[in-house]
C-alpha cells in the first residue's frame, strides 16, 4: 500500500488498485494476448480481463514503486517494441492516475500465442 500525506490528511492507495491500473494499461497495447504467469507445473495460466491485477507484482519503497508484468504476446510481433510500448504506457498511466512515481517497469514475456 502506498501513502500520500498532505496538510489535509492522507491517501492510501492499495497495490491491488495499482495492479488493476497497470493491467488496464497493458491490455490496451498492441501485440498483447494477456497477462499470464508460469505455474509450478510449467504451464502458463492466461488471465482474463475480469481478473485484472493478476500477472502483476508491485513492490514499493520510499522512492516509488516497481511494477513486474508477466505477459503473453502474439506470434509475429516485435517483442522488444511491444515491451517498450508497455513500459511507457504503464509508467505514464500509473503516474497520471495515482501521482505515485514509478521507478521501474519490468516486462517478463512468459509465452507467445500462435494461432493455427
Amino acid at each position: 500500500m502506498d501513502q500520500t500525506k498532505n496538510n489535509l490528511g492522507k491517501i492510501d492507495i492499495s497495490t491491488d488498485v495499482i495492479a488493476s491500473i497497470a493491467s488496464y494499461a497493458t491490455s490496451e497495447c498492441y501485440g498483447i494476448v494477456g497477462l499470464g504467469k508460469r505455474g509450478p507445473d510449467g504451464l502458463i495460466e492466461l488471465f482474463k480481463n475480469e481478473q485484472s491485477g493478476k500477472g502483476i507484482k508491485i513492490t514499493s519503497d520510499e522512492d516509488g514503486i516497481v511494477i513486474d508484468l508477466y505477459i503473453i504476446v502474439e506470434y509475429g510481433v516485435n517483442i522488444k517494441t511491444v515491451a517498450a510500448n508497455i513500459i511507457e504506457k504503464v509508467k505514464y498511466t500509473v503516474e497520471t492516475f495515482t501521482g505515485i512515481k514509478v521507478k521501474n517497469v519490468i516486462v517478463n514475456v512468459q509465452s507467445i500465442k500462435v494461432d493455427i
